[in-house]
């Protein structure tokens, strides 16, 4: 059985954090998150922009913390929720089968028909990428999606949820499956104690 830490992320993945970081911070503040992360080698030599697997989980969650405590939460959140968004574009675009059938196979449901089958299918392929499970459930109001062993929040702590990534790549899922905007946001967080990143996406679009 493979375990999270032998899983790499791809390079193209590392890129988009890299992009997402600089768009907002500048080169400056690319090279002192890689200098802080330990990632100093990409200053001169950056990732292979492809599905090359290229950073290990360990270095990985690394990397997450040391955005937050580089720049600090409130800084953090709107970089690594924009890394989110990145992340579903660049989906979109690498996984044209995957996303032209979805699109193809939803033509005709309702927006919550359409949320539950791309639901299923992203989180299955982010349980391939990560080696981690993701764990979709439902009531009646939302979708529910449970991540163990979260990398996101790379064993920091705080008085608050601070898995952005993920909700800025569901909110652009949303988006793009319905052409609506919905308030997705996580409820627990291992940063705050919790024993698992849980997160809420309601099947009532924003009015």
């Amino acid at each position: 059985m493979t375990i999270m830490s032998d899983y790499k992320i791809p390079g193209s993945l590392l890129n988009i954090i890299f992009k997402s970081v600089e768009d907002q911070l500048g080169e400056r503040g690319l090279k002192m998150l890689l200098t802080q992360a330990k990632l100093a080698d990409y200053i001169q030599n950056p990732p292979p922009d492809d599905d090359t697997p290229t950073l290990d989980m360990d270095r990985f969650k690394g990397a997450m913390g040391a955005v937050i405590e580089l720049f600090g939460e409130k800084a953090a959140r709107p970089l690594l929720t924009r890394w989110g968004k990145l992340t579903f574009d660049y989906a979109v675009e690498s996984r044209p089968a995957l996303f032209g059938l979805a699109g193809f196979a939803t033509k005709f449901m309702n927006d919550e028909g359409k949320a539950r089958f791309i639901l299923k299918k992203v989180l299955k392929e982010s349980e391939n990428l990560y080696g981690v499970p993701h764990v979709l459930t439902e009531t009646p109001e939302a979708f529910n999606i449970e991540i163990q062993n979260c990398f996101y929040c790379s064993n920091h702590k705080s008085n608050q949820c601070i898995c952005w990534p993920p909700v800025g790549f569901w909110k652009s899922m949303m988006k793009w499956a319905t052409g609506k905007d919905y308030d997705v946001h996580e409820t627990e967080c291992i940063a705050i104690g919790a024993e698992s990143c849980k997160y809420v996406i309601p099947k009532k679009a924003i009015e």
